[in-house]
């Protein structure tokens, strides 16, 4: 009853070596007009963007969108999604969804030919779409489309935070040669979503590897540190990837814990949930990061820091290719 994806070739030729050492012994892309003030490539951030925290009347606008002088470029293949569930005729990405986009390697490295998915979690415009983001739909349980997310007390929205570790993850692993895909181009108040149903069918569409998807806990304030979120076993849902998907959450719990520290207010980094509609409607291993707590004056430091989300990502990417290692 489940769709079975290709699995796609992977080639590790040497060890991946550090970060830096990775991008720069690899001859630079052409040089281009940035648009934004993210250049093309970001792998440290660079002196001029490196602040404490962002102002607050700034916050809601922070994070870079992804564009063609990027490399981003439309997905191979319009995805769909199920909005009566699993098993009826699929429909086509909804007008008010952020568009999926693709990012070409923007370098050789030892992560060539594969396919990685980054889902950013929420949308800034979930807000501004409640009936919307509230209509129900059927992912294994019966749960509405999305919500709003979460945010720091002083209002950096979870949205714009994981769509620019977003952007930085996927610099770096473009960089190590990989193709990424993404499941939103933008954060705007205009659109809303995608819901979480098509969030989770769309890896296995663009015959991706894995997908992580990234948000920001709303914990107790007292509590901070990241955990993970896998699929259990859910016969006709999962049974075929949660196995897959403990690796890669292992994996990404090791690369997070370099640097970061593990949920305190959690029993245990790893959780094991079959209530997750991302997670449920996948066909490839996924897991759900939930990178720090947003509401923990220490971690909300982080989120507001682009030193800090250089260092989420730089801990995810080092989480993906721990994985990687072991397929």
């Amino acid at each position: 009853m489940r769709r079975t994806t290709a699995g796609i070739a992977l080639l590790l030729a040497a060890a991946v070596p550090a970060v830096v050492a990775l991008t720069s012994a690899s001859p630079a892309p052409p040089a281009v007009a940035p648009t934004s003030a993210y250049p093309a490539t970001v792998v440290a951030a660079p002196a001029s963007l490196v602040t404490a925290a962002a102002p607050a009347a700034a916050l809601p606008m922070l994070g870079p969108t992804p564009s063609s002088w990027e490399g981003g470029h439309a997905v191979a293949v319009a995805p769909r999604w199920w909005p009566r569930g699993y098993h009826y005729a699929s429909a086509p990405w909804p007008a008010l969804w952020p568009k999926p986009v693709a990012f070409s390697p923007t370098r050789t490295g030892p992560l060539r030919g594969v396919v990685i998915a980054i889902d950013p979690g929420h949308d800034i415009g979930n807000g501004s779409h409640v009936s919307l983001i509230n209509r129900k739909y059927w992912v294994g349980l019966t749960k509405i489309c999305n919500t709003t997310g979460t945010a720091t007390n002083a209002g950096y929205p979870e949205a714009t935070f994981v769509f620019d570790v977003a952007a930085r993850l996927r610099r770096l692993l473009t960089a190590a040669g990989a193709t990424v895909v993404v499941t939103r181009d933008r954060n705007s108040r205009s659109a809303y979503g995608p819901c979480v149903g098509a969030r989770g069918s769309f890896p296995a569409q663009e015959h991706a590897r894995l997908m992580v998807s990234l948000h920001g806990d709303g914990g107790p304030s007292t509590g901070r540190g990241f955990h993970v979120i896998v699929p259990g076993n859910y016969v006709g849902y999962t049974d075929d990837i949660y196995r897959r998907s403990m690796v890669l959450g292992k994996s990404l719990i090791a690369g997070m814990s370099a640097s970061f520290h593990r949920a305190t207010y959690l029993s245990s980094p790893l959780s094991i949930r079959k209530d997750q509609g991302t997670l449920n409607m996948s066909n490839v291993p996924t897991a759900i990061v939930e990178t720090l707590n947003m509401r923990n004056r220490y971690d909300a430091a982080i989120a507001m820091s682009t030193t800090g989300r250089q260092r989420i990502a730089a801990a995810l990417y080092a989480g993906i290719v721990r994985y990687l290692r072991t397929a």
